[in-house]
């Protein structure tokens, strides 16, 4: 693996005293085939646990060859990004692992699909045309059990997290008729589909929840009660345990779950068009964090209109469900948000895709075909800095997670060469991509000496004294609007209201950026 310790220079809107975004290591762990990352969780023991699905053969890092189809491909690595052990855990068909966790024994809990009937790691054949598959394993990755848990429809799982008992909750949809492991007859197109397993893996309950039309979800959460708060998509108007229509063709979907798995309340929220959930978690205040997409302008629930194709919607609840605050976040192409966490200043880190070049609130081009997104804002919501990061191909980042020494590591997968921030050689058609990025977004004076500014506080004229000819200065307000650019050391300044702003300076092809008041 190699290490690559550089700055990313940009523009941060909201905070005064903060410190740029640095990538510290990254590491592409492959085969030759496709291998992609789509969970990770970090470890008691300062690592990580990453999981996805890959179809590669021994090669590369891939130390097994492919079972079927497509595995399930666990791997740990240790603080520093290096691999300590894999498993390769599949039957002859398809296998795809959705959601990982680590278990309250050290172990670890994976949660995907499978069509794959009795072979390999599978011990149950298939019950549908796709079921939900659970698999326990140890802390150096051995299986332990599994379950393969459906009825005869398709059973398509996304999320599972381990409940207080030690048992566990699995979240997906479901078209199963009561057949199988389904209790429950299919309401619509698609129902959510929640069970709960015992410590070993056996059914307690099971719920279906929908409407008359496709209702799913993307993100399960156990809440500080024991019970859960689900999160999806929903097209469905009153109907079932729908209790309002639906205001667009999809709109977020939020249900909150006691812990016997009954409907305490729940909140359709969008626009006219489409708009779905990848992420929900309790925040420290006990309500609760949603990131998802919207196609949609301001109708509805919908308070500022799209910037492109699709964006980042990050909406902010309180306990019972009412929304506190929104923001719609995008440039002018596509940006689709997977993961969203509560940071340790209070405020959320978003991890997504992006195609967007500069536009709306995107600072940076993008550099291939799509890049790594990451947004950071304050506990209001609003964007205090952000990062594209990426190679000349496509890059999709999944998951984030903030670490005990406040930075952040940030996973997904990739099909780059070296070029852009990519440091390796793709290794096959996607690779696993993690990279560990520094603590905080904003703004750091890393190139030291490169530009003083006077006065400051200013009035009418601000100085710019530095011992290179200056290439670029570009002035941006709080909200992070660029609002002049010049070529000049003598700065006009004197139009402006007062507050504070920002003046970032380009010389040689660096730059750097510091703030100063109008008086």
């Amino acid at each position: 693996m190699k290490n690559i310790y550089f700055i990313t220079l940009f523009f941060i809107s909201s905070i005064v005293q903060a410190q740029d975004l640095n990538i510290l290591w990254q590491n592409t762990i492959g085969g030759d085939d496709d291998d992609r990352l789509y969970t990770m969780d970090k470890t008691t023991d300062g690592g990580f646990i990453l999981g996805g699905r890959s179809l590669s053969n021994i090669s590369g890092d891939k130390t097994e060859d492919a079972i079927g189809n497509g595995d399930f491909w666990v791997v740990k690595v240790d603080s520093n990004g290096e691999i300590e052990w894999q498993n390769t855990i599949g039957g002859t068909f398809d296998d795809h692992l959705y959601s990982i966790n680590q278990t309250s024994d050290g172990g670890y809990i994976l949660g995907g699909i499978s069509n794959s009937n009795i072979s390999g790691d599978k011990t149950e054949n298939v019950m549908g045309a796709l079921d939900y598959w659970i698999v326990k394993i140890n802390s150096l990755g051995d299986v332990e059990w599994d379950n393969t848990v459906g009825g005869n429809g398709e059973d398509y799982l996304y999320s599972i997290e381990q409940t207080f008992d030690d048992g566990y909750y699995l979240g997906g949809y479901s078209n199963s008729n009561i057949s199988g492991d389904k209790t429950e007859n299919s309401m619509g197109e698609n129902d959510i589909w929640v069970v709960k397993l015992n410590e070993n893996g056996i059914v307690e309950w099971d719920n279906t929840i929908g409407g008359s039309n496709y209702d799913s979800i993307r993100s399960l959460f156990v809440t500080s009660d024991g019970g859960s708060i689900l999160g999806g998509t929903s097209g469905s108007d009153i109907s079932g345990d729908k209790t309002e229509n639906s205001i667009g063709l999809s709109d977020f979907w939020v249900v909150k779950l006691n812990p016997d798995g009954l409907i305490e309340w729940q909140n359709t929220i969008g626009g006219t068009e489409s708009d779905w959930i990848e992420s929900i978690s309790q925040t420290s205040d006990g309500g609760y964090i949603v990131g998802g997409v919207s196609e949609s302008d301001i109708s509805g629930d919908k308070t500022e209109n799209s910037n492109g194709g699709f964006d980042f919607w990050v909406i902010k609840l309180d306990n019972s469900g009412t929304v506190v605050w929104q923001n719609t976040i995008g440039g002018n192409n596509i940006d689709t948000l997977k993961s969203i966490c509560e940071t340790d200043d209070g405020g959320f880190f978003i991890a997504g895709s992006s195609t967007s070049d500069i536009s709306g609130d995107k600072t940076e081009n993008t550099m291939g075909g799509s890049d790594y997104w990451v947004v950071k804002l304050n506990s209001l919501g609003s964007i205090e800095g952000q990062n594209t990061i990426g190679g000349n191909n496509a890059e999709a980042a999944y998951s984030a997670v903030q670490l005990n020494d406040g930075s952040f590591l940030l996973s997904g997968f990739s099909n780059s060469d070296i070029s852009g921030d990519k440091t390796e050689d793709s290794m096959g058609e996607y690779d696993y991509w993690i990279l560990k990025l520094s603590a905080t977004l904003g703004l750091q004076d890393i190139l030291k000496n490169v530009f003083n500014l006077y006065p400051n506080p200013v009035q009418e004229t601000l100085n710019i004294e530095s011992q290179q000819q200056l290439e670029n200065v570009k002035l941006y307000n709080l909200q992070g609007q660029l609002i002049k650019e010049v070529s000049s050391n003598n700065v006009d300044v004197s139009q402006l209201s007062a507050g504070l702003y920002f003046v970032k300076v380009t010389v040689e092809g660096k730059s750097q950026t510091q703030k100063f008041i109008k008086k």
